[in-house]
């Protein structure tokens, strides 16, 4: 007896051109509905195709018509619901229109962001919706894919001054405005910006609103209530803890995202500091995990499904037209402040 495994055999396009004796050439024409072959030759294709269980080769395809039907979507973080929300609008509007997104994650890591660049640009995607990881490592690679036809098309985050680029997202600077605004009419005076606020052109804009507002309601700004951190809980956890245990006072923080604004409310808490008595926190995203903090905040919904739908069909008409790329517009979402609790903040 063998005991080795049987490894089925994938069907080719010749296996189907030998079991109707014509060429390969004729069933690809068939298949993809060329008017030089005839019905009756369409349909024997299709049925023995069908029956012999045949499966076009998706990248052969592309060389072929020049068009994959994909669609590689970049991201920057799968814990953030924001960005699962995005990509949510980004699969249904693609699946609407005869195209498959796949899903590559750059944990906000260069390195990786380039890799997964590149592997789309090898498969040859029609376009790329991107999410860019920080920093300037990887403007040639953009500019290179974008050279060889791969539209790409940013979302959430758009590219330092590079309008080569179309853009879909919200205005950062006036939601921050909005964000930091509501907070300062709570009474809040103290009001700490908590998060990166240099790198992309999205938190310097976020901490541009925070500043705005400061000074549109006469309140000084105090560079000691400004704290950088990483992206994670971890960090915005003992950077507030730091804060705190210095005695710094503070009755409100403007956090850029969810991870950081967890990690900020549990340093908070731990320090037996209500929120939001005592510390009110405003956000960007409404992501599920500020819910685990089990208190009320403000948070900028920032439409992240109409974010990812108008992105993929913005794609999707610079895929498929003809027009120069300058007839295209960078699109900006609505995005409103609101409250998530049943309490009233006072």
């Amino acid at each position: 007896m063998n005991d080795k495994k049987l490894i089925r055999k994938r069907v080719t396009l010749k296996d189907v051109a030998n079991a109707l004796s014509v060429t390969p050439a004729t069933v690809s024409k068939a298949l993809r509905d060329s008017s030089d072959i005839s019905f009756e030759t369409k349909e024997k294709v299709k049925k023995i195709s069908q029956e012999l269980g045949f499966r076009p080769n998706i990248l052969a395809r592309s060389l072929i018509n020049s068009r994959s039907k994909i669609l590689g979507v970049i991201v920057p973080d799968l814990r953030i619901s924001f960005f699962s929300e995005a990509v949510r609008g980004m699969y249904e509007e693609a699946s609407k229109k005869g195209y498959e997104c796949l899903l590559l994650v750059h944990d906000e890591n260069a390195n990786k962001e380039r890799k997964k660049l590149e592997f789309l640009s090898d498969i040859h995607a029609d376009g790329i919706l991107l999410n860019a990881a920080g920093g300037e490592g990887n403007r040639d690679l953009y500019k290179k894919i974008y050279e060889e036809g791969v539209k790409i098309v940013c979302w959430d985050r758009d590219l330092n001054g590079d309008s080569e680029f179309k853009s879909v997202k919200i205005d950062d600077v006036e939601a921050s405005y909005k964000l930091t605004t509501k907070i300062i009419k709570e009474g809040r005076k103290n009001i700490l910006f908590l998060g990166p606020n240099t790198g992309l052109r999205l938190l310097h804009d976020r901490f541009t609103g925070y500043k705005k507002a400061l000074e549109k309601n006469k309140i000084g700004f105090k560079p000691e209530l400004v704290v950088q951190s990483f992206r994670s809980v971890e960090d915005s956890y003992k950077k507030m803890k730091s804060v705190l245990d210095k005695g710094l006072k503070i009755d409100g923080v403007v956090s850029i995202g969810g991870l950081v604004t967890y990690g900020a409310g549990k340093a908070i808490l731990e320090k037996n500091l209500s929120i939001p008595k005592d510390v009110i926190i405003g956000e960007f995203g409404d992501n599920d995990i500020v819910y685990r903090l089990g208190v009320p905040f403000y948070t900028v919904f920032q439409n992240p499904y109409e974010i990812g739908k108008a992105s993929t069909d913005l794609l999707i008409k610079m895929v498929e037209s003809k027009k120069p790329e300058n007839e295209f517009h960078n699109i900006v979402i609505d995005s409103k402040v609101v409250e998530r609790t049943q309490v009233r903040i006072k």
